[in-house]
């Protein structure tokens, strides 16, 4: 009936029926075939035109939608964090935008984890790993590593992996249909049935179709999983490497730091989530293939011929197991060797102005060329070690594997030809059989030997889960609450309390110690620190360099730990901290003075660009917007760290403070590239704003804008003092006599100035004497930095010696030119 239905006069019409006729009479002859190839493929082409048909319907509903509404696009802010912690995100996309929400990860969860790293470390301790190709410590690792890619069971990455093993198993299996086609279109040549032949041209490439979709389909997958895969493991990194905790600081006293974590981070997680997403096709499809096929084969070459074939694959998988290098150690150690060659180049690139100055481009080469040849060297020896594996590995899976496939294919043909009942259209039936047989056997030989190429593959992913693992274990150490600094003590040595929501500051008892292995034990910098500060009051720190200022600083900001005492203070929002070195990000100069705020927060604050111009007035930055067009220089993209000065980048760190508007702010050395006009301006601002701040500085000229002062000796010890008070006067008037008193030797040294010119002038003393002199000399030049000891013999002991002949003491010119230029490298000094 339905070819009667389709009749019609046109040519057109008349081939479509030509093709439905014959498949629905080849459909009638294979209806009692075992495994029904039309059935199967036409199903598979339904199944596919249906599947683009939904989504290509789909999407023209949508774009439909989409029209009829002509949304307009509006701006908003890119992030925000909503109230159970999850950021959103607002893309915009054609003339609409997509709302994603990133749910944060629960820290009971980092919790649970940290627990089973600690206890895989305390199992794996005394353990011998393993020689097999799947050790138990891998799998023990990549099992723990698995609740992190995939943490549920209705995650998406389980419906990708799902949908890849549908994919594998309908590739296989299509396969199998394009093996029997295959011999079937040989059967039609040599028997010359060109009809026959003509319709299965024509099953081939329809069958082309949902192949070349399938293989598409499977690649797709691999590459989206490994792209999930990485997402999930540096949200799951990031989320403890950069919380409040402070991770990425605190990491460097950790007893097993690992070097160059941001190449662990970038480099390594990215090839084991790609190595472990490609494992599944590349392990997965051959095992398939392995199993699909023969069970087709046995079938056709007996038991027999299918034990045989499995006995070369388990031969062959003792073999190469048995001469394979250790690949993932190798692995594991060229990635290490790669990072530490990008971060020479790295330092190169951040430091290269000191570097220059410093004239240490030589030094910067060797260096680098070291590590470059180290590099190099490590990967001539994997290279020549691959040399006699890849020789062994092709000539048993290329040669070795087809001439045995040869041997079992040949099997049933040769069985058949000796029989005495040859029936007419044999040949033509082996021939079929033998085609069949041969691409299913090339198709078994291909999936063994991806399997036993798998075998190199398992062992890169071994050093790459190890590396990960590393880094995963080494992050629950320093992200645990008890983290203890790399001190191995059972017990925590960190006892300290710290009061948050505190109306001031205060230290009591406090040891200021550097943390490291010896907890406790380790360097004191500090003794017993005691003071207090009131909202509103300001005091200065004042110490030689390294006695341990910004020690305090760190402890205050909860960057070393507080091993005893009591430290009390307010809010972290309450608090700014200006370090050292200022630091600029990449991006506007609006980034970089409402840094740590991000441009969106800035806007739900309600702070306008008309505040930033206001604030850049205050600090004396106005004259920045008149380099290029006023407002829009906001917006300016630049390396800012290198585009303003070391005064200006200070004063942008002071627009901060006026921007967050703290209780407190802690001042490390912030104005030491300031000119003294600016520095007592910004002063008395922060002063008349009511800002308690503290300041960090080994200048006593600083005194005046504080009104308490604590000075830490070398030693450890310190003194606390309240400035305009008698004491506080009386210490100052101990400092202007000590100053006094240097300055008493400066007539001496004019002596010293003078005996010296006549030592140049033609006198002659012992060589003692000599190095007394020149050790003098150096004092001269000094003496506006130096403290100087007493010199009370050294002129006396000068005798002058006469020349042999008696003649006038005439200064000779070579002799006046050297009494001169030292005359005015001593006045100069004095």
């Amino acid at each position: 009936m339905l070819i009667s239905r389709l009749r019609d006069p046109t040519q057109r019409s008349q081939e479509l029926r030509l093709v439905l006729a014959n498949l629905l009479q080849l459909v009638r002859e294979n209806r009692q075939h075992p495994t029904r190839p039309v059935v199967i493929f036409l199903a598979t082409l339904l199944a596919t035109g249906g599947v683009g048909a939904g989504y290509f319907i789909n999407k023209l509903i949508s774009d439909w939608r989409d029209r009829r509404d002509s949304r307009p696009l509006y701006r908003r802010s890119s992030s925000t964090i909503l109230k159970n912690g999850a950021r959103q995100f607002f893309i915009p996309y054609k003339n609409r935008q997509k709302r994603v929400v990133v749910q944060p990860t629960d820290p009971d969860v980092y919790e649970r984890d940290r627990y089973k790293f600690k206890n895989f470390a305390k199992n794996i301790k005394n353990e011998r790993e393993s020689e097999q190709i799947f050790s138990s410590k891998f799998l023990n690792q990549l099992m723990i590593i698995w609740k992190i890619l995939v943490p549920k069971l209705n995650d998406s990455n389980t419906v990708l992996l799902v949908a890849q093993f549908f994919f594998l198993i309908l590739r296989t299996w299509l396969s199998l249909l394009v093996a029997k086609l295959d011999g079937q279109i040989v059967k039609d040549i040599i028997g010359g049935k060109f009809k026959k032949f003509m319709r299965d041209l024509v099953y081939w490439f329809l069958m082309a179709v949902p192949s070349s979709y399938t293989n598409s389909a499977i690649k797709y997958l691999v590459k989206k999983l490994a792209s999930n895969f990485r997402t999930n493991m540096t949200r799951y990194i990031h989320d403890m490497y950069l919380d409040d905790r402070m991770v990425y600081y605190k990491i460097m006293f950790n007893d097993q730091s690992i070097k160059d974590i941001d190449n662990f981070i970038t480099t390594d997680v990215n090839r084991f989530t790609s190595a472990l997403a490609s494992l599944f096709s590349n392990i997965g499809k051959p095992m398939m293939d392995l199993v699909f096929f023969a069970v087709y084969l046995r079938d056709n070459l007996g038991t027999a011929g299918i034990s045989g074939i499995f006995i070369n694959y388990f031969a062959t998988a003792w073999l190469l197991k048995r001469f394979t290098p250790p690949f993932g150690q190798m692995s594991k150690a060229k990635s290490a060797l790669e990072g530490e060659y990008y971060n020479d180049h790295l330092n190169l690139i951040n430091n290269g102005e000191e570097i220059a100055f410093y004239n240490g481009t030589d030094l910067e080469k060797i260096k680098i060329n070291g590590i470059y040849d180290k590099m190099m060297n490590h990967v001539f020896k994997i290279n020549r070690v691959k040399v006699n594996y890849n020789f062994l590995e092709d000539y048993l899976l290329k040669y070795t594997w087809s001439a045995l496939g040869y041997l079992y294919v040949s099997i049933p043909i040769f069985i058949t030809s000796l029989q005495d009942d040859v029936k007419s259209g044999t040949e033509e039936r082996n021939m079929r059989q033998f085609i069949v047989n041969k691409r299913l056997m090339l198709s078994m030989a291909d999936a063994g030997s991806r399997l036993m190429y798998s075998i190199k593959d398992v062992s890169k992913l071994t050093g790459y889960t190890d590396r990960v693992f590393t880094l995963l274990s080494v992050l629950h150490q320093v992200h645990a609450i008890e983290f203890k600094y790399g001190d191995p003590a059972d017990h925590n040595t960190i006892r300290g309390t710290v009061q948050y929501h505190y109306n001031g500051l205060r230290f009591e008892k406090i040891n200021v110690i550097i943390p490291g292995a010896q907890g406790r034990d380790g360097v004191k910098l500090i003794n017993e620190l005691n003071f207090q500060l009131r909202n509103h009051e300001s005091i200065l720190i004042l110490g030689m360099n390294g006695c341990g200022k910004t020690a305090i600083e760190r402890v205050m900001a909860g960057l070393w730990p507080l091993y005893d005492g009591l430290l009390s203070k307010p809010n972290d929002d309450d608090v700014i901290y200006l370090p050292q070195r200022p630091y600029f990000s990449e991006g506007t100069l609006r980034d970089q003075i409402i840094y740590p705020m991000s441009h969106g927060e800035m806007i739900n604050k309600g702070i306008t660009d008309w505040d930033l111009v206001k604030i850049l007035k205050e600090v004396k930055l106005e004259y920045l917007l008149d380099r290029e067009s006023g407002l829009d220089y906001l917006d300016s993209i630049q390396t800012w760290k290198d585009v303003l000065s070391g005064g200006e980048k200070q004063r942008v760190q002071f627009a901060r403070i006026l921007l967050k508007n703290p209780k407190f702010v802690v001042l490390d050395e912030a104005t030491n590239a300031i000119s003294s006009d600016i520095e007592a301006y910004l002063f008395d601002m922060l002063k008349q704003k009511n800002f308690a701040f503290i300041t960090l500085s080994h200048r006593p000229l600083l005194i005046k804008y504080h009104d308490y002062l604590l000075e830490i000796q070398d030693d450890g010890n310190w003194s606390f003092e309240t400035l305009g008070t008698d004491a506080a006067i009386i210490s100052i008037d101990k400092e202007i006599k000590e100053i006094e008193m240097k300055l008493k030797h400066v007539n001496d040294l004019e002596k010293r100035k003078k005996n010296l010119e006549l030592l140049l002038d033609g006198y002659d003393v012992e060589d003692e004497e000599l190095r007394d002199e020149k050790l003098l000399e150096d004092k001269v030049e000094e003496v506006s930095s130096e403290e100087f000891t007493e010199e009370s013999s050294i002129a006396s002991s000068v005798t002058p010696v006469e020349p042999a002949k008696q003649e006038p003491k005439t200064k000779p010119k070579k002799s006046k030119s050297k009494s001169s230029l030292f005359r005015s490298k001593s006045s100069k000094a004095a």
